[in-house]
């Protein structure tokens, strides 16, 4: 968030604050987000059609390049990039000053991901549920047992997150249908394209997103994908730089974070950092020059 915005009483509570974010939110939120997109129903991912499918999104695997030209993309189209742009933008915004989720290149982590850059995000997943199905109240182990164990399992909302990824869907169709499932709510609800949103549209799409209040979202829900959106606009903003985001170490620096070090000396444990972050590329190329 700009500095002009964190100073506004009225700024959207679903965006991620600097205040919020050090207080710890931010880590909360991504630990009860994990299993969100669980939500996502085992016959819409059955039933996806082709261009639910990584290979057949039309430059999945092709370079084009992202507004400013001199960043490829590796999964999404140009036009997917500069959508999951503009939603992380509004999730975590900035400016040249104040960086957020667009200066730390979080679409460009994103894109990584999905197409396999990033080591470990398109590993096997286990697909075949059953699948956690959240209530509000308490679950007894006995309306657990209950159900049909080759289905869902009913757990409890405050127990979902020691669940992993649940779905039948890959994170690459989570993605490419959930871009699709927005880009037609906001045509239905504007007759524009999200970029041609003001600010305050665009917050109401996300908010209504985030509240399960958007129409359309046949799997992924509307809330699954704006939590699969604002955690990996974490991860983009705080991982290390070589994953493709937190540019110029962008997200370090905003929380205190020295990033990739040698050691620490005893006074680093006990008083504030004062050393400069480093990524693991910096950290490797000092080592080799000392």
């Amino acid at each position: 968030m700009s500095k002009s915005e964190e100073k506004d009483p009225n700024v959207h509570p679903l965006r991620i604050t600097r205040r919020g974010l050090l207080q710890g939110s931010g880590a909360a939120v991504a630990a009860a987000g994990v299993a969100a997109v669980s939500t996502v129903p085992l016959a819409a991912a059955q039933d996806a059609t082709p261009s639910a499918s990584p290979a057949a999104s039309p430059m999945a695997g092709m370079p084009g390049m992202l507004s400013g030209g001199d960043t490829p993309v590796a999964f999404f189209t140009v036009e997917q990039a500069q959508l999951v742009d503009a939603l992380v933008s509004r999730i975590m915004p900035g400016d040249a000053s104040d960086p957020g989720a667009h200066e730390a290149g979080v679409v460009n982590y994103i894109d990584r991901s999905l197409a396999g850059t990033n080591l470990g995000y398109d590993l096997k997943t286990y697909q075949q549920g059953p699948f956690l199905i959240t209530e509000e109240a308490p679950t007894p182990v006995e309306a657990s047992s209950a159900t049909d164990i080759y289905r869902a399992v009913l757990v409890s909302s405050d127990l979902a997150s020691r669940y992993g990824y649940q779905s039948a869907m890959t994170r690459q169709q989570v993605y490419v249908r959930g871009l699709q499932f927005v880009e037609q709510y906001v045509d239905t609800q504007f007759q524009k394209a999200f970029s041609d949103l003001t600010p305050d549209e665009q917050d109401s799409v996300i908010a209504d997103m985030a509240s399960d209040k958007a129409t359309g979202f046949e799997g992924p829900t509307a809330a699954a994908f704006f939590v699969t959106l604002r955690n990996d606009t974490l991860e983009g903003m705080f991982s290390d730089p070589m994953y493709g985001g937190n540019v110029d170490l962008v997200g370090w620096k905003l929380i205190g974070y020295p990033g990739a070090q040698m050691f620490y000396l005893p006074d680093d444990l006990t008083k504030p950092n004062t050393r400069q972050p480093q990524s693991l590329n910096q950290m490797m190329e000092t080592s080799k020059n000392s």
